[in-house]
């Protein structure tokens, strides 16, 4: 095919279905020679600015994406855009999580020499998902929380985790039509045809085993040393997590964790107190495949991982972890999402691994199993909203619906309200702690976190009747975690109630509204037929707009549902 002839290109990448309902032991590979070749003849034919799309199985896909990421192909590179998290597979659950997850890649050629990107060729405003009902209360699925006037009548923008697709059992490893599907619709009149390459070999292989090279690296700097003559039980430690990881591994080589869980900085250059989340891909990626090295040593055979990252992040850290843990599952945390992006991004990688050498815990009551107060309950039908009111009323009737458990989770929702939040950026929300300890370990085990932040993990530990043992290298959080354990220790031996009291948070009532600015601009762009400009505001509504938003524009935009009708 000649070069730079297509605007879109989808490869299927092979694998079977029905692997990933066993456990994928720990082994080294990487892409193949051939496969290699393939992605580069795929990015040969592709124009600039035009968009790969690369489908598979959750724990071969992050291969695919590594190479991508390095690939240079005649002065060109491959920006990473997303990992569309498909809820597909009706794939019957195994010993774990019931696997539904599939991925879909995007990435998008960009010349090399550019500094500003190319413009990205992706249309969601007419491919939208449909606004659907509460089974139980009848109201909107998504709680608007008080803005359902920014509604768009034709549905609900797309995320990077698509739900509503219909699931069904996958036989290969071949794009299904109704994902191709999709795919064309938001890539419209792109000029020239569009090329799928199904790939009907395996497309990975074993590499020799030597040395990593990045952990052989000597590129960052050492951390402070750390001086650990025992590991004390519910502490918490102020230290740089990798230097107390390698004392750990010399104090217990056996391994000292029933479960380690790390919810990293993101590299997203987030105002952490004390320490700089800016660091060159390189220097980061680097940090991570050291701690990430430090918690499996130190995990017990049988023990469990969970590292939770951005999509982009956690193709590394898989395609590093499978070569020494069992991989389980890349678990999609769909956690609502921000209205930013082509596609909106509610997807956070929840990496799940164990230790081979012991029997793994898992604590679930599936569809069929006894009673079991200790596990995991079956979710919620998502045909079910999540307000409070709705949850109790219907349980009240009986009306309670359940669906196993799968490695697509929806309902647990990042934290919303100030109430519920620390001074810290990426806090997460207690529900999801508690769902990984209690699946993954047992009353008195221990449990592991080297960026403890505002405490989350230690908290859910103790609640549930875990020790554990958390590490933060800022004075800030460690203070923080330490000022939150024992609140919750006074709370219970003050209240019976093993949680952290919270004080209130009342904000002061304006006397205009954001609903009251954003509703009067859709009616003025549907009197004018066309969005408002700021030369259409009179001083009174552009008086209230400074109030309330950093510029006009951020009003403005509020306007484009009225059109949308």
């Amino acid at each position: 095919m000649p070069s730079e002839s297509r605007h879109v290109v989808a490869v299927s990448t092979h694998f079977d279905p029905a692997a990933k309902l066993a456990v994928a032991p720990a082994r080294r590979e990487d892409l193949s020679a051939e496969s290699v070749a393939l992605l580069g003849d795929c990015v040969r034919v592709l124009r600039f600015g035009a968009l790969l799309f690369v489908y598979g199985a959750p724990r071969e896909l992050p291969f695919w994406g590594r190479r991508l990421e390095q690939l240079r192909v005649s002065g060109a590179r491959l920006v990473f855009k997303y990992w569309i998290a498909l809820d597909l597979d009706d794939a019957p659950r195994g010993d774990f999580l019931k696997p539904t997850h599939v991925g879909v890649l995007l990435f998008r050629k960009q010349d090399a020499s550019r500094k500003n990107p190319t413009p990205f060729p992706l249309d969601t405003s007419n491919e939208r998902v449909p606004h659907l009902a509460c089974a139980a209360c009848g109201k909107m699925l998504k709680d608007w929380g008080g803005k359902k006037h920014l509604m768009n009548p034709k549905g609900a923008a797309l995320s990077d985790v698509w739900r509503d697709l219909p699931r069904r059992r996958l036989r290969n490893g071949v794009l299904p039509d109704v994902v191709l599907a999709r795919l064309a619709a938001l890539t419209p009149g792109r000029e020239g045809p569009r090329l799928h390459v199904v790939r009907r070999v395996k497309g990975l292989a074993a590499v020799e085993r030597n040395r990593d090279p990045v952990l052989s690296s000597n590129s960052l700097p050492a951390p402070p040393p750390v001086r650990l003559r025992r590991l004390a039980r519910d502490e918490v430690y102020e230290a740089d997590c990798v230097a107390f990881l390698d004392q750990v591994a010399k104090l217990h080589p056996e391994g000292a964790f029933d479960l380690v869980f790390a919810d990293p900085p993101y590299n997203l250059d987030k105002r952490y107190a004390n320490y700089s989340d800016a660091l060159a891909e390189r220097h980061y990626l680097e940090w991570c495949e050291r701690w990430l090295d430090g918690m499996a040593r130190a995990l017990k055979p049988g023990g469990s991982l969970f590292a939770v990252n951005l999509p982009r992040w956690a193709m590394h850290h898989a395609a590093f972890l499978n070569s020494r843990l069992e991989f389980r599952h890349w678990i999609a945390w769909d956690a609502l999402s921000e209205p930013r992006g082509r596609l909106m991004p509610a997807h956070y990688a929840l990496l799940y691994y164990t230790k081979p050498g012991g029997k793994p815990v898992f604590n679930y009551a599936g569809f069929g199993a006894r009673p079991d107060p200790e596990a995991v309950q079956r979710p919620d039908s998502p045909k079910y909203c999540l307000r409070a009111a709705c949850i109790r009323d219907r349980k009240a009737k009986g009306d309670d619906a359940r669906v196993e458990l799968s490695d697509v989770w929806f309902d647990v929702h990042r934290i919303k309200h100030k109430r519920d939040r620390d001074a810290h950026p990426c806090q997460l929300p207690e529900k999801l702690m508690e769902r990984i300890i209690q699946l993954t370990t047992n009353r008195g085990d221990l449990v592991f976190d080297p960026f403890c932040g505002a405490g989350t993990t230690a908290i859910a530990a103790a609640k549930l009747g875990r020790k554990f043992v958390v590490v933060d290298v800022d004075p800030k959080y460690v203070h923080i975690t330490r000022k939150k354990l024992s609140a919750m220790r006074q709370n219970a031996t003050t209240n019976g109630e093993l949680t952290v009291p919270r004080r209130s948070v009342t904000r002061p009532r304006r006397k205009v509204t954001k609903r009251a600015i954003e509703l009067a601009l859709q009616n003025l762009a549907r009197e004018l037929g066309r969005m408002p400009t700021e030369a259409d505001l009179n001083p009174e509504l552009l008086k209230q707009i400074a109030l309330i938003y950093p510029y006009p524009g951020a009003a403005l935009k509020r306007a484009r549902v009225a059109l949308a009708s």
